[in-house]
C-alpha cells in the first residue's frame, strides 16, 4: 500500500486493513465460483477432475486478484470515514502488552 493517496496526499500510514480484504475476497469468490463448479458437475455430463482444476483455479486465482485491491481500498476508505486509525505507539516506556 502506498502511504500516501496520489490524488489527495493523504497520509495512509494509520489506515491498517489487516485481513479483512482477504476475508471478504474468499467469501465473494467461494460464492461465485463454488455454485458454477456444481453446475457444471451437475449438468456437464460430470467432466473429470482435471478439467475441473484446469477451469476453476486459474479463475479463482484472477478473480481474487481482481477483487483484491478493491476490497482493501474500500476497507481503507471505511476506515477513513469512520476515522478509525491504528494505535500510537507508547512513549511513555510502560508495557501495557500483558
Amino acid at each position: 500500500m502506498r502511504s500516501l493517496c496520489p490524488a489527495c496526499g493523504l497520509g495512509l500510514e494509520p489506515y491498517r486493513a489487516d485481513d479483512a480484504p482477504a476475508y471478504f475476497t474468499i467469501f465473494v469468490v467461494g460464492h461465485i465460483v463454488v455454485p458454477l463448479v456444481l453446475i457444471v458437475e451437475r449438468y456437464g455430463n460430470q467432466p473429470p477432475l482435471w478439467f475441473h482444476a484446469l477451469l476453476w483455479l486459474p479463475l479463482s486465482v484472477l478473480l481474487a486478484l481482481l477483487l483484491l485491491p478493491r476490497f482493501k481500498g474500500s476497507v481503507i476508505s471505511l476506515l477513513w470515514v469512520y476515522r478509525v486509525a491504528a494505535p500510537k505507539p507508547s512513549t511513555s516506556g510502560i508495557d501495557v502488552s500483558s
